[in-house]
């Protein structure tokens, strides 16, 4: 199916052979952000903009590697592509969201007007490229988000916070700081993975609690997965007072104290839990800032492919259900196909995956043909 929705579309685009691109146009934009345009040489008319993923603050600022994949896979087919490294490194999704914005303008004032564009993201790019299509949907004709913190901010943030608050009840004293602060230079894989490591291979009963609560949902099928995507969301945790936390101008972002833990766990257990994990209190600033950049609203008026692993340890599955809810009470899931793929792991897709991600997109907005979720 997928070689034959192809091959029509080779027709409907006038794509030809591969070949070497045309032309690259490296820029600068902003305070400091890196762009490249590139248009092929036989180009259909039709652009892609892509928004890169977390890049943490300890990193220079560059071009992402993760682009040269969209070039290959996509500029042998006749489409152009724009992106940028944006300004700053870090959870950048409010200037992420501008400077990928602006890859259209610098676009079409180097090469004219596109025919149709596309916008695909990864990560924290996926949920940039979801504000922007809500925000400005007359600008794009449809969205790949690609392994997408498709929650948003808070609720990712929340995620990794609960981890940490739980399990300091379950281990108690093992991590430096707690929920609300981790000590600044701490070394995360000595201070952090390592003694988490090691108190979930003393007492895995610990994690499996852990895993089993509503608002900790860590995915696992085996006891690697499981310690991995712990020490994974207690790693994001302590990156987030390097990354996330400059951004609130060092307001506390974490509020769990209204919260009821939930889950699959004997009335007892979550009774001991409630009264005695820490409570914390967060800044309204903070939390204004996380919505603003970004809570989805799931006000989509434009197709959107999204595609996801099952077992993803850095954004979980309930980016996902969080993201269909909120499109569906919108009344538009028509306008969401949701594709899973059944496996460990973040952004772990293969070339055709993603590929047919995309060739099934295109087919769906230029050729009405709607996906298979």
């Amino acid at each position: 199916m997928t070689r034959v929705m192809l091959s029509v579309l080779v027709l409907v685009l006038g794509v030809t052979a591969p070949g070497a691109a045309d032309e690259v146009v490296d820029g600068r934009l902003g305070p400091g952000a890196l762009y490249r345009l590139v248009r092929p040489t036989h180009w259909n008319g039709r652009l892609v903009v892509y928004a890169h993923g977390y890049v943490t603050r300890s990193l220079p600022v560059t071009l992402p590697a993760e682009a040269d994949l969209v070039i290959g896979l996509l500029v042998p087919q006749g489409f152009a592509v724009a992106y940028s490294s944006y300004s700053e490194n870090g959870w950048a999704v409010k200037d992420g969201a501008q400077r990928t914005h602006q890859m259209i303008g610098a676009f079409t004032a180097r090469f004219g007007a596109p025919s149709r564009t596309y916008i695909g993201g990864a990560s924290m790019g996926g949920l940039i490229a979801i504000k922007l299509v809500e925000q400005h949907a007359g600008a794009f004709d449809g969205i790949v988000a690609a392994c997408a913190a498709a929650g948003g901010t808070r609720q990712q943030y929340d995620y990794l916070a609960n981890t940490r608050a739980l399990f300091d009840a379950t281990y108690p004293g093992v991590l430096p700081g707690d929920a609300a602060a981790v000590p600044p230079g701490t070394d995360i894989p000595t201070a952090i993975v390592q003694p988490a490591l090691l108190a979930m291979q003393t007492n895995p009963t610990g994690a499996l609690v852990i895993a089993a609560i509503d608002q900790t949902p860590a995915p696992f099928s085996n006891a690697a997965e499981l310690a991995e995507s712990i020490t994974t969301a207690l790693s994001g945790h302590a990156l987030s007072f390097v990354d996330l936390v400059p951004e609130l101008h060092g307001k506390k972002y974490f509020d769990n104290r209204d919260v009821l833990y939930t889950g699959a766990l004997s009335p007892l257990v979550l009774a001991g839990i409630n009264a005695t994990v820490d409570r914390f209190v967060a800044s309204p600033s903070a939390l204004n800032y996380m919505e603003m950049y970004y809570e989805p609203s799931g006000d989509l008026e434009i197709p959107m492919l999204m595609l996801s692993t099952s077992r993803d340890p850095v954004l979980p599955g309930f980016h996902q259900e969080s993201y269909l809810n909120r499109v569906s009470a919108n009344g538009q899931s028509d306008w969401l196909v949701q594709r899973t793929v059944d496996r460990y792991g973040h952004c772990n897709f293969t070339p055709d995956e993603l590929a047919d991600a995309f060739t099934d997109l295109v087919a769906w907005v230029e050729l009405g043909i709607k996906p298979i979720p």
